[in-house]
């Protein structure tokens, strides 16, 4: 059983009714008695280890020695436990240092190392530990003994010791190696032997080591780094073919790599730094599949490099020294995709396309300054995608892009430029098109082509529109300026239509919808600006799927009613006008309907949605929704409505179908909930409103599967919630319990328990209250419910 320091009385009783207490849980009991406060615990733990403990382990409960209550200094416990296993030789020291929740041992002090020499029996028995640290500490070098502590997955070991034990190889779960030995004479036969090592660093060796190196032997190595440590001539060094990563860092002395880089065939990293006298790089970095880090710097012997040297089948982050010059190679690059993050680099790639022949996609970023491209993208006729991230002085990198004729995808982000060249409008595959945070950048519309798939323009300076016919399937316009938005309108046909935060709110109240020169085509509009641009859109676009109207400029204009039966979701927000019951009713085949910051009326539009599933309600002044008839309704949420009162509340079981009922903020008058609500088969019922009780009759709501019982204060948790057979989910954000929750609640075997921890210790509830609501290894406690399968 896992020791509980957060809840140890409850830990205690469950201890005890173990099937083989007290014998198997001796050491568990010690624990109990020398962490608790409790003076009748105490008195129980000592008469049961006088009956069944060795005379040494009494000998060690007896000492005065107690371990600290909130079980945060690691070094007292340290001194104290090492206490313990002076008196008793069977302590399980590591076992029982984990168990109040330290896998990892350090051992930096003197005190503590001058006791273990003394003691070395001591750390055979900490057994249990995952991670030990040493430093420079010991005076008669590295006891052997560490190699007894066969628990051990990673080992750091700093200091002046020339030997490693000769029994390391004892070491068999092992992952993890960091030596900083500058006097380190040899590795041990037996280290070789050390089959599960993955990651290896080797720091500041400055003897003659580098004959004992058998990296081969270490089949699972994925990550080796020499830093600082005396290698010279390592051509015929051979390394495991599941190396991942190989760091070659401040090499004074290094004249050759080993030859056997090239096998190595799951590298994805090489970093080599600081080594002044390397005097080459051996070849076949290009066959290596995997590898997309490469970084030579420092190497001031090494004068060119290969292109196909670095231009690898992953290539993505390539950093050169600045004297070392790419040369054209002789075998292919045969890469159909670049990341590049270094104007050098670029400058290559622009400079020899016929290099890269196969290269199809270009993703540019880190780079701040083009102001020393020397060519453009018309260069690479074979590109079809082309992506960058941030910039400025980009002028010349669009020079001849209409040469790019394949080229499909273009995203700017970020990118300090005023302009396209005109160049752009011989683009006529282009499928997508993006301009993102460009803010300095005035995008003329004749620079366009005639068709694109896609276009987004979004926080830019400004569109010109012109009188040039545009074809997309989806258009987006946010945060932009737009002189003649009748002229955009005019000569645009498109499927899908985003138009927002145009003009900075200085619209007029015109009709636009109507100069659409093929209003039936567009069947998505989220339009972000007033209702008297778009008053007549149900009119004009006769086959509108989907309608979102924000009138965040609060215009009085209403839109035109007319008969939209295909119209599947409609939300509608900051909506000024009257004739809401009017457009809503000839929308018989709405699947969702959303509100926000409607206040017009009380009463909920008359009407019947035959096939209404989802119904959302924000800031609205709806007392009630007893005027609506919606049989398959399967969601409601109610939010910031403080209209909606007791009395629409209890009626809401007249929606039979209904599986998700949330609320966030309604009349101050609901102070409890109304029976009807138990008649409904929920799954998901989100409270979120404070009540005195909650009523047991929830409980027969046994379909429940998530629960949200948000910003109420409870003496008791009501035991019922123990009870819900279907109960995944339950949230208690907000909350507060006098009491703490019961043994009876770990029944539930919740998978996500939401209550979100502040910073600040002093806001958070003590988890003594919610713990049995937590099933170890199996509840998730999480700040926000996971979405998946929730929908």
């Amino acid at each position: 059983m896992e020791f509980n320091k957060e809840n140890l009385d409850s830990f205690y009783g469950n201890l005890k009714s173990e099937k083989e207490f007290p014998q198997a849980f001796l050491y568990e009991l010690f624990l109990v008695g020398k962490v608790t406060r409790n003076d009748a615990i105490i008195q129980e733990v000592t008469e049961i280890l006088k009956e069944h403990g060795s005379l040494e382990t009494n000998a060690a409960f007896a000492t005065r020695n107690k371990l600290p209550e909130n079980g945060e200094d690691s070094v007292k416990i340290l001194n104290t436990l090492l206490h313990y296993g002076v008196i008793d030789p069977s302590f399980p020291l590591g076992k029982m240092y984990s168990s109040l929740g330290f896998s990892s041992l350090s051992i930096n002090d003197e005190t503590v190392a001058k006791k273990l020499e003394k003691h070395p029996e001591l750390i055979s028995l900490l057994n249990g530990i995952t991670t030990l640290k040493i430093d420079n500490v010991f005076t008669k070098g590295l006891p052997s003994e560490i190699c007894d502590i066969a628990s051990l997955t990673t080992l750091e070991i700093e200091g002046n010791y020339p030997y490693l034990p000769s029994n390391i190889g004892n070491l068999k779960l092992l992952e993890k190696i960091s030596l900083e030995l500058p006097k380190l004479t040899l590795f041990p036969e037996s280290f070789w032997s050390l089959k599960n090592i993955k990651e290896l660093a080797l720091s500041d060796i400055e003897t003659e080591f580098q004959e004992s190196l058998q990296l081969e032997k270490l089949t699972k190595l994925e990550e080796v780094g020499f830093y600082k440590v005396n290698l010279k001539d390592i051509s015929q060094l051979k390394l495991p073919l599941s190396l991942r990563e190989l760091d070659f860092i401040r090499l004074e002395h290094l004249t050759k790599l080993p030859a056997s880089i090239s096998t190595l065939v799951n590298l994805e990293k090489f970093n080599l730094f600081k080594c002044p006298n390397l005097t080459e790089i051996p070849s076949g970095f290009n066959q290596l599949e995997k590898l997309f880090v490469l970084k030579f710097k420092a190497i001031p012997l090494i004068k060119t490099i290969e292109d196909h040297q670095i231009f690898t089948k992953r290539c993505e982050y390539i950093t050169l020294d600045d004297g070392l010059e790419i040369v054209p190679g002789n075998a292919p690059i045969l890469n159909f995709e670049l990341l590049i993050n270094d104007v050098e680099i670029l400058n290559y790639v622009l400079s020899h396309p016929q290099r890269f022949s196969h290269l199809e996609k270009l993703k540019i970023q880190y780079i701040t300054d083009f102001s020393a491209v020397k060519l453009g993208f018309g260069q690479l006729t074979t590109l079809k995608a082309i992506d960058i991230h941030q910039g400025s002085f980009m002028e010349t990198l669009f020079q001849n892009i209409e040469n790019c004729t394949q080229l499909r995808y273009l995203k700017v982000y970020g990118a300090s430029i005023e302009s396209i060249p005109e160049g752009f409008k011989a683009l006529q595959h282009l499928d997508y098109l993006c301009f993102i945070s460009c803010r300095s950048l005035v995008i003329e519309a004749e620079n366009l082509p005639s068709k694109i798939k896609e276009l987004h323009l979004f926080d830019i300076k400004e569109y010109v529109a012109s009188e040039k016919l545009l074809e997309t399937e989806q258009a987006y316009f946010g945060n932009v300026a737009i002189a003649n938005p009748q002229v955009l309108f005019r000569y645009l046909i498109t499927k899908s239509l985003h138009f927002s935060g145009i003009n900075e709110c200085k619209n007029t109240e015109e009709d636009l919808i109507q100069y659409l020169p093929k209003p039936d085509v567009l069947t998505t509009l989220k339009a972000y600006t007033n209702t008297g641009h778009f008053q007549n859109v149900l009119h004009y676009c006769t086959n509108l799927v989907y309608l979102h109207l924000d009138n965040n400029e609060a215009s009085p204009v209403p839109i035109t009613s007319k008969a939209a039966p295909q119209l599947k979701y409609l939300k509608l927000d900051f909506y000024k006008a009257e004739n809401l019951e009017d457009i809503i009713a000839n929308m018989p085949n709405l699947e969702t309907l959303n509100m926000a910051h409607y206040k017009v009326t009380a009463t909920f539009p008359k009407v019947t949605l035959t096939y209404l599933k989802d119904l959302d309600l924000s800031y609205t002044s709806f007392k009630t929704l007893e005027t609506l008839e919606a049989p398959v309704l399967e969601s409601l949420y109610i939010a910031l409505s403080y209209q909606f009162g007791m009395a629409g509340y209890a009626k809401l079981n007249q929606f039979k179908a209904l599986k998700k009922l949330s609320f966030m903020g309604i009349a101050d008058e609901v102070n409890s909930i109304p029976k009807s609500i138990s008649e409904l088969q929920l799954t998901e019922f989100l409270i979120n409103h404070k009540f005195e009780v909650l009523p047991e009759f929830l409980k027969h709501i046994t379909t429940l599967e998530t629960l949200s019982i948000e910003g109420n204060h409870f003496v008791d948790l009501p035991t019922w919630i123990a009870d819900l057979p279907n109960l995944k989910r339950l949230s208690i954000d907000n909350c507060k319990f006098e009491n703490a929750v019961p043994e009876y609640f770990q029944k539930l075997k919740l998978k996500e328990l939401k209550y979100y921890i502040s910073g600040f210790n002093g806001h958070n509830m003590n988890p003594e209250k919610y713990n049995n609501l937590i099933t170890p290894g199996y509840t998730k406690l999480k700040k926000e419910f996971s979405t998946e399968d929730h929908d």
